[in-house]
C-alpha cells in the first residue's frame, strides 16, 4: 500500500528535475522597453515596438502601453517579450516599423440605389462577407455593380436605409410586386454578374 505514494513522490521529483531546465526567470522593471511578438506575416517584422511597461502582472506577465492599433489585450506573458536595446551606430533601426494602414477605396461616384444583399462565403476569421448590388447615379440600369460591403462604408447611410427595407424574418410578406419584384430581378443580375 504505501509503494504507490512513494513511486509518486519519485517520478515528482523526477519531473521537476527537468521542468527547470528550460525555464528562464525573468524579471524587469516598469519603465523597461520591450518589444511584443507580432503576427509574422510576409514581410512584416517578428516584433513590434518598442513599448513601455505599465505594471507587473503576476508573477510571468506584464501591462504594456500599446498602441491601439494592434487591438490586443496589454498583458503579455514574458516568453512574448523581447529586451529593446537602442542601436547607436544604426539609428534607423530605433525607429518602429509597423504594417502599413489599411487603404480604403473612396468612391467619386453617388449610389443612386442599393437593390439587393447577398452573403457568400467566409474570411479568414470566421466573419461572412457581405456583397451588395449597387446602382450608381449617371450610370446605365443595364451597369450596376457587386461591392463588397466593406469598400461601401463611405455610404453607410445609404446602406443602412436599405437594410431598413428589408423584410423581417417575422414580417416576411408574400407579395411579388414592390421591392421584393425589384430584389427578385436584382438577384438575377448578381447571379449573371458571376457574384
Amino acid at each position: 500500500m504505501q509503494e504507490a505514494p512513494d513511486n509518486l513522490l519519485k517520478a515528482q521529483q523526477r519531473m521537476k528535475k527537468y521542468v527547470g531546465k528550460g525555464r528562464r526567470l525573468v524579471e524587469f522593471q516598469v519603465r523597461d522597453k520591450f518589444r511584443t511578438e507580432s503576427v509574422h506575416r510576409g514581410l512584416i517584422p517578428k516584433y513590434d515596438g518598442p513599448f513601455e511597461i505599465m505594471k507587473r502582472v503576476g508573477n510571468v506577465a506584464y501591462r504594456l502601453k500599446l498602441l491601439e492599433r494592434l487591438q490586443i489585450h496589454p498583458t503579455i506573458h514574458v516568453n512574448f517579450l523581447k529586451p529593446y536595446h537602442r542601436d547607436e551606430q544604426d539609428l534607423v533601426r530605433n525607429e518602429a516599423r509597423h504594417a502599413p494602414p489599411t487603404v480604403m477605396v473612396q468612391f467619386n461616384r453617388e449610389v443612386d440605389i442599393i437593390l439587393n444583399k447577398k452573403v457568400m462565403g467566409y474570411q479568414k476569421g470566421g466573419n461572412m462577407i457581405t456583397y451588395y448590388l449597387v446602382k450608381w447615379k449617371g450610370v446605365a440600369e443595364t451597369e450596376v455593380s457587386s461591392e463588397k460591403a466593406l469598400t461601401l462604408r463611405q455610404f453607410e447611410k445609404e446602406v443602412k436605409a436599405f437594410e431598413n427595407t428589408l423584410p423581417t424574418r417575422t414580417s416576411a410578406s408574400s407579395s411579388g410586386g414592390g421591392l421584393l419584384g425589384v430584389l427578385l430581378v436584382a438577384d438575377d443580375g448578381m447571379r449573371n454578374m458571376g457574384a
